[in-house]
């Protein structure tokens, strides 16, 4: 019995030895995993590092939603973003999802989330968890309350805080700054 362990022991000792000089040890891999995963949703670590996606010069309209998984309002209307750039896929806008989740639940909660979902538009996490230090550069009336949505369109803009109860008052709110004649 005292056999069969060591060389156990000395199978897995050969093992790691094996695969370090193939560079494939696991935990090698469970960080190219985390990489994949990081690429997928970018982390923004301060607002500042995120601000230049509300300097709008194009002709673009740009719907920013800012939400959390745990923020139930938040995940009732988030297919209604998924549905408005489905719908308006051919017109210049885009929906930008930031999520305001802790930077460590962005495997645990926000990636399986978006997955499940089958959430398409783009999705990004914001780590500052200082609100007050930066939501007054997206609308002097927010105070840090989820969800909330941020219209952007040449010059003009519109913030609203509160959940969507469909995707037609959605749709109702972008519709000004697609069509406006």
């Amino acid at each position: 019995m005292k056999k069969l362990f060591v060389l156990f022991i000395l199978s897995l000792f050969l093992t790691h030895c094996e695969n370090e000089k193939k560079g494939t040890n696991t935990n090698a891999k469970h960080s190219t995993r985390s990489e994949e995963i990081l690429k997928e949703i970018p982390v923004y670590e301060t607002f500042s590092d995120l601000a230049p996606l509300f300097q709008n010069e194009s002709d673009t309209t740009y719907i920013v939603n800012f939400w959390a998984t745990t923020c139930p309002p938040c995940l009732r209307e988030m297919p209604y973003f998924a549905e408005l750039e489905r719908v308006y896929e051919t017109d210049k806008m885009r929906v930008i999802l930031v999520s305001l989740d802790l930077k460590e639940h962005l495997n645990l909660r926000v990636l399986p989330y978006i997955k499940k979902h089958n959430i398409k538009p783009k999705v990004v996490l914001l780590a500052d968890q200082n609100y007050s230090a930066w939501t007054d550069e997206i609308d002097t009336s927010w105070y840090g309350a989820l969800p909330a949505t941020l219209i952007l369109s040449n010059e003009r803009k519109k913030f609203s805080f509160g959940a969507y109860e469909s995707f037609d008052d959605l749709e109702q709110e972008v519709n000004p700054f697609l069509y406006s004649y």
